[in-house]
């Protein structure tokens, strides 16, 4: 795995996590998911490239990096015209789908080349004038030069936009234990806490994936 098709700067993400159907061995639905990255996958235009990874729960995801929302949404359109998609789809639990769409609000963003871990993190924002996209991308620049950056298992971050309400806030980092670590630290920090003040409590839905291959 690990298709990495260009240097581009993406601006958008497709974030999909999901279970494999039970009959399925582990070894099987990844030779699969290979199959369907290098006869599928690499052949559509504005994709930059694309992980499976994989969570401490056992679940997967697909993490596709692309052009814009326009190549994410054309690469899942052809699915159903493709052998290798379908039986990629097959492979899946279709009630255990969910799909998060990302645009990539950090400029110049680049895909870091080696990282094994990746840090899941959407929520919703408080309903008040100050807090401004502008205002968020503030705390994230804040957050980078004042905490991740000094962090030597941190690869790269950005804050990303679901929707007018709801924002992502991603991390690469070098190993799961150590992002973990880093991540939950933002709670002894005050650039940290600035962070979290921004969010409506309990709309915050985190988790950590590793790299399968």
């Amino acid at each position: 795995m690990m298709m990495y098709l260009n240097r581009e700067c993406p601006t958008a993400m497709e974030f999909t996590s999901f279970s494999k159907v039970a009959d399925v061995t582990d070894e099987d639905f990844i030779a699969t998911a290979m199959q369907f990255e290098e006869n599928y996958l690499k052949k559509q235009v504005g994709v930059v490239s694309h992980f499976l990874l994989r969570n401490l729960k056992g679940e997967y995801a697909n993490l596709l990096f692309a052009k814009d929302r326009e190549a994410l949404k054309a690469v899942e359109q052809g699915f159903k015209n493709d052998p290798y998609a379908r039986h990629y789809m097959q492979q899946i639990s279709g009630s255990s789908v969910t799909v998060y769409y990302h645009s990539i609000l950090k400029k110049n963003f680049l895909v870091p080349e080696h990282f094994s871990c990746f840090e899941h993190g959407i929520f919703k924002v408080k309903k008040e004038e100050k807090y401004s996209q502008r205002y968020i991308l503030d705390i994230s620049q804040k957050l980078e030069d004042q905490y991740l950056d000094l962090q030597d298992n941190t690869l790269e971050h950005f804050i990303g936009m679901l929707d007018e309400d709801t924002y992502s806030e991603i991390v690469f980092g070098k190993t799961l234990g150590k992002t973990r670590e880093v991540c939950f630290g933002y709670l002894q920090e005050p650039i940290g806490l600035e962070l979290m003040d921004i969010m409506i409590p309990d709309t915050a839905i985190l988790d950590f994936w590793y790299l399968i291959a």
